[in-house]
């Protein structure tokens, strides 16, 4: 599979599977089979538009599922698995088994039986459960608030 970079990317868009600099569609399973198995490192863009969907319901639990899951550091064993090319650099992340039991449609199993962390998914549960705590800590701010007022 050939990237290449350079500064007229649209002229070489039609030859090249892969280009930088430009929107390029894939199916999940090209997504899965070929740029993850590639390591390209690209920007992915879900339909999200409402017209997309149905069955729309308020997610409310972020929060407990976040406070779930475990957070580790680590380091990839670069030498043992080179041709998924990680990066030699110190991580911090989640193991995918363990997220697969709390939120399964977030991890994806490769070819080889590998699991897979599909991080982007995680941003709504984030989002969601950052607003359940901003709304926590407004609850706190008002009851020290209304103790101020008492005690002055």
């Amino acid at each position: 599979m050939e990237i290449i970079m350079s500064e007229n990317n649209q002229d070489k868009k039609d030859e090249l599977d892969y280009y930088f600099g430009g929107i390029q569609e894939f199916s999940l399973e090209e997504i899965e089979s070929e740029v993850l198995n590639e390591s390209v490192y690209l920007d992915v863009f879900a339909g999200s538009d409402p017209s997309f969907k149905e069955n729309v319901t308020t997610f409310n639990n972020g929060l407990d599922l976040i406070n779930k899951l475990n957070v580790y550091e680590y380091d990839y064993k670069v030498e043992e698995f080179p041709k998924y090319k990680f990066s030699s650099d110190h991580q911090i992340g989640l193991m995918a088994d363990e997220l697969e039991g709390i939120l399964p449609g977030m991890v994806v199993t490769d070819t080889d039986g590998k699991k897979l962390v599909d991080y982007s998914k995680l941003t709504p549960v984030l989002t969601k459960a950052i607003q359940q705590l901003t709304e926590t800590v407004q609850e706190q701010q008002k009851v020290i608030d209304d103790l101020r007022k008492k005690i002055n």
